[in-house]
């Protein structure tokens, strides 16, 4: 296929403006990146919630998934034919569709496989009948241990135009799963998301970032039990860092997560806890800076802070956390979600703060290592993508 002769028709696919910061940080950049390399490109988005990104960032844009699902197996399956002939449709109006990142191709989170693996599927195949150029741009991946989303993700990922991933990790599991690949690994866009200058941090407090958690995909039998024991340590959590004086700033990254940050600073009963409820990627940054250490579950919590070089602790649902961590250095910074400690945990926060400059300093020195590294794998992405055809993996 040879390059459009006209301005290139550039869609970006996800769920995005549907309350997830992490995922709109991910199109801040990559929308960033195709504004700054084609400035003449023809963008929209198909997405969770179109109007939001619409009046955000000034896109055109349809919903993701429009079809009813359910209660019958027969809704079931109509809905995936509807929804199937919408999204072919849409790709073949373009000439490029970009997957911005994300936890694309993971499983660590309760999803059926008719919702975004089914989508992906479609994307893919109607990029190749279509001959448009599909991209999956520094997404995460894990192993998924459901047979029918498995072969969704692994039959999407061989069929697109583009693949990068953003962390080793994501590409092993990729490969473990039947994927032959030996594509890119990118660290996670958002950790090249721009970030204004900011005010110091107010004195001895703590951004403590919560989440809707209630385990995997494969841990549906075990979601109550799973959810109760973690909001019982977080309660923990936050009683212990009142009581050795911090400030707390109860923060989320999700819509998912405001009725448990609610139901914990109400239950707190103090006038040194707020609630902070970001809707923007930059209400995020703005919020992970107002504090001297991040400790937060939700991975875009966890990316907000590193990109922003607050000192965090991640307490870790999935190996990529870990992964993240490693990357910038800080890997000694987490712990295990499940099974959370909270003494032990609020007793790592008081010696994260006691040292909390030099951790700064340190990941202040590695987001300048990094620079380098996103912008060698941009322009990449615009030359395989944006100025010529990009070459099908086998």
């Amino acid at each position: 296929m040879s390059p459009p002769a006209g301005p290139p028709r550039v869609g970006f696919l996800g769920r995005l403006g549907a309350g997830n910061l992490g995922n709109d940080a991910s199109l801040e950049v990559v929308l960033g990146l195709v504004r700054a390399r084609r400035p003449d490109a023809v963008l929209d988005a198909m997405c969770s919630g179109p109007e939001v990104v619409r009046e955000r960032y000034d896109l055109p844009t349809v919903e993701l998934h429009r079809a009813l699902r359910g209660p019958t197996p027969w809704r079931v399956l109509a809905g995936l034919v509807v929804d199937a002939v919408r999204v072919g449709r849409w790709v073949r109006r373009h000439d490029v569709v970009l997957v911005p990142g994300m936890g694309t191709l993971e499983s660590t989170l309760q999803e059926r496989a008719w919702q975004m693996p089914w989508t992906l599927l479609v994307m893919a195949v109607s990029g190749r009948l279509w001959r448009t150029r599909v991209a999956l741009v520094g997404v995460g991946a894990g192993a998924v241990p459901e047979r029918a989303q498995r072969w969704m993700f692994v039959t999407a990922a061989r069929l697109v135009a583009y693949r990068s991933f953003r962390d080793e990790r994501s590409r092993d599991e990729m490969q473990r799963m039947g994927l032959r690949t030996h594509d890119g690994v990118l660290p996670d866009v958002v950790l090249a998301l721009p970030v204004p200058p900011h005010p110091p941090a107010r004195p001895r407090s703590v951004g403590l970032g919560v989440m809707a958690w209630s385990g995997s995909n494969g841990e549906r039998a075990l979601a109550e039990r799973l959810h109760a024991a973690y909001v019982a340590e977080m309660e923990r959590v936050l009683e212990l860092l009142l009581e050795r004086g911090y400030d707390v700033s109860v923060l989320v990254g999700d819509a998912d997560d405001v009725p448990v940050a609610q139901d914990l600073v109400s239950g707190a009963g103090s006038e040194r806890v707020r609630l902070v409820v970001p809707t923007t990627p930059d209400e995020l940054v703005e919020a992970v800076s107002a504090v001297e250490v991040v400790v937060a579950a939700r991975y875009h919590n966890v990316v907000g802070a590193l990109r922003c070089a607050t000192p965090v602790v991640a307490l870790c649902y999935a190996p990529k956390h870990r992964d993240l961590m490693a990357l910038m250095g800080v890997e000694g910074l987490c712990h295990e979600l499940r099974g959370l400690d909270a003494e032990r945990l609020v007793d790592h926060v008081d010696e994260v703060h006691r040292d909390r400059e030099g951790v700064r300093a340190h990941l202040e020195q590695r987001l300048e290592e990094l620079a380098p590294t996103f912008e060698q794998h941009f322009d990449e992405v615009a030359a395989r993508l944006l100025d010529a055809p990009a070459e099908v993996p086998a």
